[in-house]
């Protein structure tokens, strides 16, 4: 595929810092070649001489805004990128998702949270509506948890379809109260995907129940998970499967096409 690039639009202006000009340029080429490039290509559209466009790109790649393929030698746009407009995008997604999870708080007592996947690989609690009763789970927004930790991960790794590899890896690094056996977590991811619900059981936290379903968006990468958190025994299994049916409903809705939630 042949790109025209544009003649008249010099890397660097002046009282312009040359190497962030240079990096926004190779961010705009690369958001114009979906395939990806190398980074001599790269260098030779750009008129970048190759050592700085070889910096340039192992910079951005560092810092997500870019990724690199070590099998095609090609990089393309990093999930980085994405992360730059989250805190907007997470305005969005609370303003529709607080009036389901303060209906579910109430309905059911429990806590219902609102979780964003951060660029570190972390979940990061954006949201919480409690329920009215003296004695409650204590949660704080802005907590952070390992990415497949409890429920919650356990809806982001179904929803994703991560690797064994890395569902492996990101298990070692949770301080579970009761590690759960490799096998037995893919079984329940399975089940996951089949009701669209996850359960954790006394296993990131022992006596703490939680639900989670996965809130898809337009590409997919199930970038917001919405979860309930109560006491264990504070409801029978009949009880919480109506509030794993009530969460997945909540976050269909919020995927559903009458509401926008931009890809992350």
């Amino acid at each position: 595929m042949t790109i025209d690039l544009p003649t008249n639009a010099p890397l660097s202006r002046p009282s312009s810092v040359g190497s962030v000009v240079q990096a926004i340029a190779i961010l705009r080429y690369l958001g114009s070649v979906p395939d990806g490039r190398g980074v001599n290509t790269i260098a030779r559209d750009l008129g970048i001489s190759p050592s700085s466009c070889f910096n340039l790109v192992k910079t951005l790649a560092a810092e997500r805004l870019l990724h690199f393929d070590s099998a095609t030698k090609r990089y393309t746009l990093g999930p980085g990128l994405a992360d730059l407009a989250q805190p907007s995008r997470s305005e969005s997604i609370l303003s529709a998702a607080s009036p389901a999870m303060r209906d579910i708080a109430d309905r059911f007592d429990v806590a219902c949270g609102l979780w964003r996947r951060a660029a570190s690989g972390r979940l990061i609690l954006i949201a919480l509506s409690e329920s009215v009763a003296a004695t409650r789970i204590h949660m704080v927004v802005g907590q952070r948890q390992p990415l497949y930790a409890g429920a919650a991960g356990r809806a982001v790794a179904a929803a994703t379809g991560a690797s064994h590899s890395n569902i492996a890896e990101g298990l070692a690094a949770v301080r579970w109260q009761e590690s759960p056996d490799l096998k037995h977590y893919l079984t329940e991811l399975e089940t996951t995907r089949r009701r669209g619900w996850a359960l954790d059981r006394d296993q990131l936290l022992r006596g703490v129940t939680s639900v989670a379903a996965a809130i898809d968006t337009a590409d997919g990468t199930a970038r917001f998970i919405l979860s309930c958190t109560m006491f264990s025994g504070q409801h029978d299994d009949e009880a919480i499967d109506a509030i794993g049916e009530a969460t997945r409903e909540a976050a269909d809705q919020l995927t559903s096409p009458g509401v926008t939630v931009a890809p992350g």
